[in-house]
């Protein structure tokens, strides 16, 4: 009996230590699998923070960029006002120039008689005591050809036209305000206001 008694108690005593540890690997097993979820989640977390770090630092980079390249709203406006009172001060510009020309009528002239046809006619700057001479070569900036110095300069060719091409009288003679004066190029001084007009005639001597 005593033999039967502590065998089935020590039977009892296995069947108990191998539940406990099966229930001990169970816990054990259970414990596990949570371990390796939560450090997937800690994983997924990380990542989504970084995720989330990214993104906010892609925002902020892309706000950067944006105030670099694409102005804001006020900005807009104020530029599309700084445009339109640019347009503004350039038509007003154009303006002034459109009325300078308006108001600054030829004051120089270049006539071939003999096409009947005007080579130039310009406003240049006349003061009181200027030569003939000097005024034409001042406007015709060197397309002309003369000889002699002082009151004996003489204009064989202006703006391609020389003398004698239109036969052995032809050439140039210059007027003042309508008149031909009895003086040369040289020695004839305008005043301010004078238009002086140079023409190309067939007979330039007796014209």
């Amino acid at each position: 009996m005593k033999r039967r008694l502590i065998l089935s108690i020590f039977m009892i005593m296995i069947c108990a230590g191998l539940i406990f540890l099966v229930k001990g690997f169970q816990e054990k097993a259970a414990v596990v699998p949570q371990a390796g979820t939560s450090a997937a989640q800690q994983t997924e977390e990380a990542a989504a923070g970084e995720g989330g770090a990214g993104a906010a630092e892609a925002e902020s980079g892309g706000k950067a960029a944006g105030e670099n390249t694409a102005p804001s709203a006020e900005s807009a406006d104020e530029a599309a006002d700084t445009g339109a009172g640019s347009g503004s001060s350039a038509a007003g510009g154009s303006s002034g120039a459109a009325e300078a020309r308006q108001v600054s009528s030829p004051n120089f002239k270049v006539y071939d008689s003999v096409s009947g046809a005007f080579l130039a006619s310009l406003a240049v700057d006349i003061s009181d005591g200027d030569t003939v001479a000097e005024v034409t070569m001042s406007a015709l900036d060197g397309d002309c050809r003369a000889t002699g110095s002082g009151d004996s300069i003489y204009f064989s060719r202006i703006m391609g036209l020389s003398e004698k091409s239109a036969g052995p009288m032809s050439g140039w003679c210059f007027y003042v305000n309508g008149q031909k004066p009895g003086l040369s190029a040289g020695a004839y001084k305008l005043k301010a206001g004078d238009v002086v007009e140079w023409k190309f005639l067939k007979d330039g001597t007796n014209n």
